[in-house]
């Protein structure tokens, strides 16, 4: 009972938190265009958790697909999304525009002219946000094939709706939008009325928005019915780049390559009748991808050669999860509950508070009686804490120095995920043979890390939950965790809801 207790306590914490964002709702714009999207920040660079009022603004190439002639026509132009929020407060209001103008390779005769200005207002609820964006100034005007296209703001209406659920490494989201756009040209009036669902996440090695839209177009002499899929999606790969020359001082070395990806695919289920012949009813188009790099070490273990966790060890001090001396590491020892806690931060690149000229020791806080400001693993510990990650013993100590149980880590690294409910049933029965010595409190969270590839069973099909975690394992898991980030969360935001239009 005792080392329950003292489990449970280390993985429930406090569910008030601020996490990481690297990307936010609607960085594509309202209307089903793609942009390049956000990038990613690197490896090198410090992520601090500031909470002060900065302006937040994405300039990016855009491309959308016009319908108001009755015919699908492709434009490409620039997109300038800028705001200034500050969602600490429980709740409040704060402006974004979303403005998209002619560019460089905007078709000839084509223009776009849109200024959106949207008032947001928000609401925290514990982990979670409430966004409500209603548009308050809307001006536009579209050329294409000849005629101009203007909004009559009167009669035009936006509204936007989302939830974003925050977890300390990814922020999930979900939303709804609905359109009306009126536009004039000359004596004619054409309604478009759009609206769907949004999906996304944020995180620090992927990042990925998804939109499905039923749109509809009404004019005195024709309709037209169709359904726009936008996505857009950025991830940091991790490659090891051998050197062609014999005569270089070093084998090789790691490089972190960042990369977009976006398209836009379309469906028209209703034509007008006099383009029935000579309209396709599907198309595509794509933003090409502009990758950027960053070159990381590539440590000498050649002492570990062929050693099972050899290159997640490697790509773990490539990456800065582990630092120090790689001679001294020492794959077949535990790894201690502080360590494994400080791999997993760096992982999930949650801010730490940097030590400043005004943090004298005496100010500095002790929330932990072992877990001390001199110790290496005390910012990592403070900000895993505070995230709602960990918490402690009843005794008020971490336990910083105790190896940690295989499901005890696993708790914590799904709960960094937030995808503990996939192990469904509060108590689940998980594949592994030795399920019945699986503690209640830690099944849902087994069963979703081997659901999602996490973890498996070793040859005889065991997890074995209370044996302690070795420093290789833990870099394989830690490994595991981040490609899931790189790939994995994409295709379900992909591949579920643009490849299968309702």
């Amino acid at each position: 009972m005792k080392i329950l207790n003292r489990t449970m306590a280390f993985v429930i914490g406090f569910s008030i938190f601020t996490s990481n964002v690297y990307a936010d709702p609607l960085d594509f714009g309202v209307f089903g265009g793609i942009t390049e999207g956000r990038k990613l920040p690197k490896t090198t660079e410090q992520l601090l958790n500031t909470n002060k009022n900065t302006k937040n603004e994405l300039k990016s190439t855009y491309k959308e697909t016009i319908f108001l002639t009755g015919q699908p026509k492709e434009y490409n132009g620039n997109l300038t999304v800028s705001s200034k929020a500050n969602t600490t407060a429980d709740k409040g209001t704060y402006k974004v525009t979303y403005k998209v103008e002619n560019g460089d390779t905007t078709p000839e005769g084509m223009t776009i002219n849109r200024n959106m200005e949207y008032t947001v207002n928000y609401r925290n609820e514990d982990d979670q946000t409430i966004k409500d964006y209603e548009v308050s100034k809307w001006t536009e005007q579209i050329t294409v094939d000849g005629k101009t296209y203007t909004i009559d703001s009167n009669q035009s209406k936006s509204s936007i709706s989302i939830i974003e659920d925050k977890t300390p490494g990814v922020t999930y989201y979900k939303g709804d939008v609905s359109h009306r756009a009126v536009y004039t040209s000359g004596e004619d009036k054409i309604i478009q009325d759009i609206s769907g669902v949004i999906y996304g996440y944020s995180s620090a090695w992927s990042s990925t928005e998804t939109q499905r839209l039923n749109c509809t177009i009404q004019t005195k002499d024709w309709q037209m019915e169709y359904q726009v899929r936008p996505s857009v999606s950025v991830n940091k790969t991790l490659e090891y780049s051998k050197n062609e020359p014999t005569a270089i001082s070093f084998e090789g070395n790691y490089k972190e390559v960042m990369q977009n990806k976006s398209g836009l695919s379309y469906n028209i289920y209703v034509l007008p009748t006099q383009f029935t012949y000579t309209t396709p009813t599907t198309g595509n188009i794509s933003i090409p991808s502009f990758n950027t790099f960053e070159q990381l070490v590539a440590p000498d273990l050649s002492y570990l050669k062929g050693h099972f966790a050899e290159e997640d060890i490697k790509k773990m001090f490539s990456m800065q999860i582990l630092t120090g001396d790689p001679k001294f590491y020492n794959p077949s020892q535990a790894i201690t509950r502080g360590q494994f806690t400080e791999m997993l931060v760096k992982a999930i690149k949650l801010p730490i508070e940097q030590e400043t000229k005004s943090n004298k020791k005496d100010s500095v806080e002790i929330v932990f009686s072992d877990v001390l400001p001199e110790r290496e693993e005390y910012p990592y510990i403070m900000a895993a804490y505070k995230s709602g990650l960990v918490a402690g013993n009843t005794d008020g100590s971490f336990s910083i120095d105790e190896p940690i149980e295989r499901q005890e880590a696993i708790v914590i690294l799904l709960r960094a995920l937030g995808l503990e409910h996939l192990g469904l049933d509060p108590t689940p029965i998980t594949p592994f043979v030795d399920d019945s010595f699986i503690d209640s409190w830690a099944k849902r969270e087994v069963y979703a890390a081997n659901r999602i590839n996490i973890i498996a069973g070793d040859v005889d099909g065991k997890f074995n939950p209370k044996l302690f975690i070795s420093k290789a394992e833990a870099a394989a898991i830690i490994n595991r965790l981040i490609n899931y980030m790189r790939y994995d969360m994409q295709v379900d935001y992909t591949e579920n809801i643009v490849n299968f239009p309702d």
